[in-house]
């Protein structure tokens, strides 16, 4: 069995792509001779010309040697299936979605069929005398995974596994384990779709610690700065908390106004993100008077006023921190942020403000 094909399998997990998984299933199986080429070109046919290119380089996978085109081509796969699942919440597009699940639960089906049959088959030879011989199958098949596991590692701590040995993940997530990486190679991860939530947590959360020890080495004031805003990325606001407090009112600014505001705001975000909404409004306000035509303490400033209940006055700084700079685009969605963070009376009153203004966002019309 080509080592390409079978890890190939692995990059669909059943729970978040069944259908692809399913389909990988069935041509891992045509390539095993277990399925027809009948079969195996209806259904993807039926897929789309992606899954017909992918057939493709199946059945040539020996004569011209591009097993690495085929796996490059499935993690092309996988992240196009990402995307379209992040943004309908299903795999495929709703046209082609009910003919496609119903030849895919058929295969699924019978797969089933498939395992429980094998699954009694050894129950029956357990209590047999050919014990012995399935023992010596089960043997085989147990050494030839351990051959081929040798080939990959895992990556428990973020939810990655069978990650070919040498290669440029293995070598950038190997990095990540021990502390942090560039922002290029995050990227990286990212683009090749090796990025999810644990892997973004320990990139920020490290470069967080990277930034607050050249902090406590040189008295950088902008690398406190930084190992803040990299803690609260990480969703770890909780750990940097005691620093904040320690350094509160940071007089080591000197009277540099831009640095005093930014350490005034980040840490006012620390307190937002742990419900301090009084701690928050306060280093909000502090940093607006040293940068008044600075746009991120408006937004300080209204979010907390809104999460306080402080309707009318929240939306009134997030307009001054539009006149200041702010993006619309940003607001929508930071408007949105905070408004899933309210109390429900708090929402009812936002509801009605915004709406009463004119706005028509679909998550604010679909929710009560």
């Amino acid at each position: 069995m080509n080592p390409i094909v079978k890890k190939a399998k692995t990059l669909f997990p059943k729970l978040n792509f069944p259908i692809h998984h399913t389909f990988m299933e069935i041509l891992f199986r045509y390539y095993s001779t277990e399925v027809s080429s009948s079969d195996i070109g209806k259904l993807s046919l039926l897929m789309g010309k992606d899954y017909l290119c992918l057939l493709y380089l199946v059945e040539h996978l020996e004569e011209n040697d591009n097993s690495n085109e085929f796996f490059n081509f499935c993690l092309k796969m996988k992240v196009n299936a990402k995307k379209l699942k992040a943004t309908t919440g299903e795999e495929f597009s709703n046209d082609k979605l009910p003919k496609i699940t119903e030849a895919i639960e058929i295969y699924s089906a019978a797969f089933e069929q498939q395992e429980l049959a094998l699954q009694q088959e050894a129950e029956r030879l357990k209590s047999t005398e050919k014990q012995e011989l399935a023992n010596r199958i089960k043997e085989k098949f147990r050494l030839q995974e351990a051959q081929y596991l040798k080939s990959f590692c895992d990556f428990p701590e973020f939810g990655i596994s069978r990650i070919k040995i040498g290669s440029h993940a293995a070598k950038i997530l190997i990095r990540l384990q021990s502390g942090a990486i560039n922002e290029q190679d995050f990227l990286w991860l990212e683009d090749k779709g090796f990025n999810n939530e644990d892997v973004t947590q320990a990139f920020y959360i490290n470069r967080a610690k990277s930034h607050l020890a050249q902090w406590k080495s040189s008295n950088k004031p902008w690398s406190l700065v930084n190992a803040i805003a990299d803690y609260r990325k990480g969703k770890s606001s909780q750990e940097v908390l005691g620093v904040v407090k320690s350094n509160y009112p940071f007089k080591f600014s000197k009277g540099n106004k831009k640095l005093n505001s930014a350490l005034l705001t980040t840490s006012g975000g620390v307190f937002r993100d742990l419900s301090q909404y009084t701690e928050s409004l306060k280093l909000g306000s502090e940093a607006n008077i040293l940068t008044p035509s600075d746009f991120r303490p408006c937004t300080l400033i209204g979010a907390s006023n809104i999460l306080l209940g402080n309707v009318s006055e929240g939306y009134e700084w997030y307009q001054k921190a539009i006149e200041r700079g702010f993006k619309p685009d940003s607001y929508d969605n930071e408007l949105r942020s905070v408004y899933m963070r309210c109390s429900k009376q708090i929402q009812k009153e936002l509801k009605v403000d915004l709406l009463g203004k004119g706005y028509r966002y679909s998550w604010l019309v679909s929710v009560w």
